[in-house]
């Protein structure tokens, strides 16, 4: 028997409601060797795999902010992905509790994108509906509404860390004085 190929693109669907964590988890994939697009237009999406293989895996955070997100698109940009054979693709699907999230939106005083003259809580719940059919087809589900920012970033890099990229990372910044160290500063 032969192995099949191996896809030409490695895609990550970040999405969740607003205030679970996505941001956070783009920037741990990123962390782990990922290219992360955050709020990319999902009318984009195809585009990024028409080309020639990319060489390096994509985490793509989709949400409610886009100008055209629709929860039925999404399901069928999942479903087509999922039979092409040149991509492996896993959605990944932050929750977390509608009390969790409106408090987190009370603490950045930042309206919700769902709701910008209502309150968050209106915002909240309509988001939850409205993401409610992605949820059901993710194929890993983190629910954030317990966790500290650390304990994302292990949960995420447990599910998606190849071990392709190094651990350890060294920075070393030198600087001198072009003239000696200044009289007084000894």
């Amino acid at each position: 028997m032969t192995a099949s190929p191996e896809p030409d693109h490695r895609i990550v669907f970040v999405t969740g409601p607003s205030g679970a964590g996505r941001t956070t988890a783009i920037r741990v994939l990123e962390d782990l060797g990922f290219e992360g697009i955050d709020n990319i237009p999902l009318s984009l999406v195809p585009r990024l795999i028409d080309g020639a293989p990319l060489g390096h895996p994509i985490a793509l955070g989709l949400d409610v902010r886009n100008r055209d997100f629709n929860a039925t698109a999404l399901i069928e940009l999942i479903d087509s992905l999922t039979r092409d054979p040149r991509v492996a693709l896993d959605v990944l699907y932050l929750d977390c509790s509608p009390s969790v999230l409106i408090r987190r939106f009370s603490e950045t005083r930042r309206r919700h994108p769902l709701a910008p003259a209502e309150t968050p809580a209106q915002g909240v719940e309509r988001e939850i509906d409205l993401l409610a059919p992605i949820r059901v087809r993710a194929d890993h589900l983190i629910d954030t509404t317990d966790l500290t920012q650390h304990d994302l970033k292990a949960e995420v890099a447990a599910l998606f860390d190849t071990g392709a990229t190094g651990r350890l990372s060294v920075s070393v910044q030198s600087f001198s004085y072009k003239r000696g160290i200044r009289a007084g500063w000894t």
